[in-house]
């Protein structure tokens, strides 16, 4: 579709890489577990659940990132510390490529960094995130820590526009003095994922498509986010989608909004629950291949383990 001018960064994570042009590597993508309201957990404090569908729903996962050439990450989610720690020591066992340590509470985020220093699984975690949330006692709790990347938030509360956005990354706002990425730089993130942050439909959506434009052209860091928040947010989708014979309304949508973002050039995809990677993986990849082509015109090479050429 189109081809940056300036270098572009490209960064291994876990087994896969982030990064570059459009069209060079394929979209990486990262379904959730154990988020809220998961039926897998059975005590979200303790972090019991049920290992045997956890297990399928990761090897489905892996199966369909197989097929296609995407990557994969695992979005682990918990709002406590015992339960991060527990989350993580199981997909140690059983997993191989690199996780998000996700929560709304900065407490179990810290844990879970901890418990992956303390069973030496560091170099695969992407800590989420580093934001304009972030207070000293996390950020002085997370110095000491081993892992090297991060998602860095560039969500700004008083200004939803492009130039928020980037500021916030770039200088700070919104009660922080520092940019997300001096924040992260500060504690040693050397691989640096940039989250534009997905914001509802009326509340800065189109700002956050715009974004990913902004952090390519100046900043030449990977980019992406959890796009499918935009369409769960919508009310409108959300009433209708009850209605008798629409159920299947919202799909769509969901995975739509994450195709709308990679044929802008975005880098990876936190796709949501991880029991929708047999609908997703095949549309990210058709979208794919699609920029991977017109990519070609433009000189961009693309990687082997791409869907251009495994699945055409």
């Amino acid at each position: 579709m189109f081809k940056y001018a300036n270098q572009q960064k490209v960064y291994e994570v876990g087994r896969a890489k982030v990064g570059g042009q459009p069209g060079e590597y394929p979209t990486v993508l990262a379904g959730s577990i154990f988020y809220g309201k998961h039926k897998i957990v059975t005590d979200t404090k303790t972090g019991a659940f049920d290992k045997e569908v956890a297990e399928k729903l990761v090897r489905q996962q892996e199966e369909m990132s197989d097929i296609t050439g995407n990557p994969i990450w695992l979005q682990i989610v918990a709002d406590y510390g015992e339960a991060m720690g527990k989350y993580i020591t199981w997909y140690a066992d059983i997993g191989k490529d690199a996780f998000l340590i996700d929560s709304t509470v900065a407490d179990a985020r810290v844990a879970g960094a901890k418990k992956a220093d303390e069973i030496g699984l560091s170099d695969r975690v992407i800590y989420n995130s580093i934001n304009a949330a972030a207070q000293a006692a996390e950020i002085e709790a997370l110095q000491p820590l081993k892992f090297t990347s991060a998602i860095v938030l560039g969500f700004n509360a008083m200004d939803m526009s492009v130039k928020g956005r980037m500021e916030m990354f770039t200088k700070g706002g919104a009660g922080q003095p520092k940019g997300m990425l001096t924040l992260a730089t500060e504690k040693g993130i050397t691989r640096p994922l940039l989250d534009v942050a997905a914001t509802p439909l009326g509340s800065g959506s189109g700002a956050t498509y715009r974004s990913i434009f902004a952090v390519k052209s100046q900043l030449g860091e990977p980019v992406g986010g959890g796009y499918h928040n935009i369409p769960s947010a919508w009310a409108w989708l959300k009433k209708f989608k009850k209605q008798p014979g629409k159920e299947g309304a919202y799909m769509p949508s969901d995975i739509g909004s994450n195709l709308v973002a990679i044929t802008l050039g975005c880098d990876f995809c936190l796709y949501g629950p991880i029991e929708h990677s047999v609908e997703v993986f095949p549309a990210v990849a058709m979208n794919d291949i699609i920029v991977a082509e017109a990519a070609k015109d433009l000189g961009t090479v693309t990687v082997d383990e791409h869907p251009l050429k495994k699945l055409v």
